[in-house]
């Protein structure tokens, strides 16, 4: 198992191809996203991939056949040899992670948590939060907005964004991130390759997730919180839930997606979401980062100065 599989998942695929991009799969190689660029030019994106090890020769061989000017890559093993070949770029998928072992028993799970997230578990238990799981959009989906009760078939996934993008909203403008756009998530759910789940405070909801299952591991992929009720712990509740709810579901691994490495200081932006997924325990996952196999040199580099005269331009 390797964190982020489910991006080479046909599943994802589908996703990716419902919204309007090229995918192709190569055979021992892995999933590719087609990304167009300017003057009749693209690029493929194998994010998690290539999925075996694989030559120069292969990799040539795949930038011919797609007619690419240049491969993006996240390999999972080891970084790419100093072949001039490669170029660093910037991470897309995150380069460090965090897996925790569900084939713990709940008690042994709750031992390896920090004793603060232990704490704020209970917390949030005794201030009366409840937790909802919504899957299965739009079909059978239960509106959040009413409680999770009665099936609804029409906007099933247009009522549950909406009760909880303003937290979305709040979360990005807080951590000073790229939120997709409301349309993205929504087609997500309604695939069926990813559902939510709330927490919520005296009828609010104060948390949610967007969660996705692929073979044996659960993945956080994106999460939101209120500004208001935080002394609730809302989101604290919300993943111990999860991590019991994916034993249920036969999952053995709960995978946090992204967190700060592990010599970064207070400064980094992602140190105290990283404080708070590091408080329920797990190991590190470390992988390489994003390369680009560059097919066509030349070209490349006129890419590449194009791209900086672009950032240097934009207001």
């Amino acid at each position: 198992m390797y964190s982020g599989a489910f991006l080479q998942s046909e599943e994802w695929g589908a996703f990716q191809k419902s919204i309007g991009r090229d995918v192709v799969r190569i055979e021992g190689v892995g999933q590719f996203l087609i990304h167009h660029l300017p003057f009749g030019q693209k690029y493929a994106f194998c994010p998690r991939g290539p999925v075996t090890d694989v030559s120069l020769d292969q990799l040539r061989s795949v930038a011919d056949q797609l007619s690419v000017l240049f491969l993006r890559l996240e390999p999972n093993e080891q970084r790419p040899t100093s072949n001039s070949s490669f170029q660093k770029t910037i991470d897309i998928s995150p380069p460090h992670t965090l897996i925790t072992n569900l084939t713990q028993t709940e008690d042994q799970l709750l031992a390896t948590m920090h004793e603060k997230t232990r704490y704020n578990i209970r917390l949030a238990l005794r201030k009366g939060v409840e937790i909802e799981i919504h899957r299965d959009f739009p079909a059978i989906g239960r509106d959040p907005a009413n409680g999770g009760g009665s099936p609804v078939q029409a906007g099933a996934t247009e009522v549950a964004l909406n009760s909880v993008w303003s937290l979305f909203e709040q979360t990005a403008k807080r951590g000073q991130f790229h939120l997709h756009p409301k349309w993205y998530y929504k087609t997500m759910l309604e695939s069926g390759v990813a559902f939510l789940a709330v927490a919520r405070f005296d009828g609010a909801v104060v948390a949610a997730n967007i969660m996705i299952d692929d073979g044996t591991t659960r993945t956080y992929l994106h999460g939101a919180s209120s500004d208001k009720h935080r002394q609730v712990m809302g989101p604290y509740l919300l993943h111990w839930e999860l991590m019991k709810d994916a034993k249920q579901q036969g999952q053995t691994a709960y995978d946090w997606w992204g967190i700060a490495p592990e010599d970064a200081n207070e400064k980094h932006p992602w140190s105290g979401i990283t404080r708070f997924k590091l408080g329920f325990g797990g190991q590190r996952r470390n992988y390489p980062g994003t390369f680009d196999f560059v097919a066509h040199p030349l070209r490349y580099q006129l890419y590449q100065l194009s791209r900086t005269i672009n950032r240097f331009l934009r207001p």
